[in-house]
């Protein structure tokens, strides 16, 4: 007899002893049986919850990873940043003046990933 099975049936001689004034008497075996699924329950609650937190430092660890993805899959971020223009003489020739700045990625030189790799190792440290 599985558990579901077992548990219908003391629940229909409990509503059976109850629909006929009866006062409910389980035996000896169908008690130890439900405490020990109450305890049963206990621990699944248990493991549930640390799997609750597990899942939010897993989840925590891949947004971090995704936006650090992002970031570096972004073209704009490859690309030098113009920071003066190009200026005109008095003859309407243009002066090369252009300077620019690197881009973001050769600023950045791995600091996101790393950044994200280093936080989903301290996330590791809770237990």
């Amino acid at each position: 007899m599985t558990d579901k099975e077992r548990l219908e049936e003391i629940k229909e001689a409990y509503r059976w002893t109850i629909d006929n004034s009866l006062v409910p008497r389980l035996s000896d075996s169908d008690t130890e049986w439900l405490i020990e699924q109450a305890e049963r329950v206990q621990e699944v609650e248990e493991e549930l919850k640390e799997l609750r937190a597990m899942y939010s430092v897993v989840n925590g660890e891949r947004i971090r990873y995704k936006q650090a993805l992002e970031f570096y899959a972004d073209e704009e971020h490859y690309k030098d940043k113009q920071i003066s223009e190009a200026l005109c003489d008095a003859d309407g020739v243009y002066i090369s003046n252009d300077e620019y700045l690197p881009s973001i990625i050769y600023l950045d030189k791995g600091k996101t990933a790393r950044k994200a790799l280093e936080e989903s190792c301290d996330d590791y440290e809770v237990t």
